[in-house]
């Protein structure tokens, strides 16, 4: 039990870095739209490097969390993996886990904010040659 909690814990911090991540990624994706909205190409550049590296560590942190969710034992694996995704599943009386569930949907709300933020900026950039537009 002890185990389990310090494995929670641990997954929770990485839950919570990735969280500030996500939320930075979104005022960068603001921010580049406004870049835009000016003409400001430098600054859009600049805002460009800054939520790539953003992206790259949300990524490297996703993947360190789904490392320490492989040493989770198998019959709880499946509801950490649920909560993960923001959904409810299993025991969530735990501290750690009631916040690893309630952060993973604010993860989930905020990156589908970003995502109409950057169809937005791509469509009207790059109108027809947007990345979103092949994808309809």
């Amino acid at each position: 039990m002890d185990n389990r909690k310090e494995l929670l814990s641990e997954i929770l911090k990485r839950v919570q870095r990735n969280y500030r991540r996500i939320v930075e990624i979104e005022r960068l994706t603001k921010e580049l739209g406004e870049a835009f909205s000016r003409n400001d190409h430098d600054s859009a550049q600049l805002l460009l490097k800054m939520r790539g590296d953003e992206m790259d560590e949300a990524t490297q942190t996703k993947y360190e969390i789904q490392t320490l969710v492989f040493d989770v034992d198998e019959e709880k694996r499946h509801d950490v993996e649920a909560w993960l995704r923001g959904e409810e599943s299993g025991d969530l009386q735990e501290f750690e886990a009631a916040k690893i569930w309630e952060l993973s949907s604010q993860i989930k709300q905020t990156v589908k904010r970003t995502m109409t933020l950057d169809k937005a900026i791509s469509s009207r950039m790059a109108g027809d040659n947007s990345y979103y537009h092949s994808l309809s």
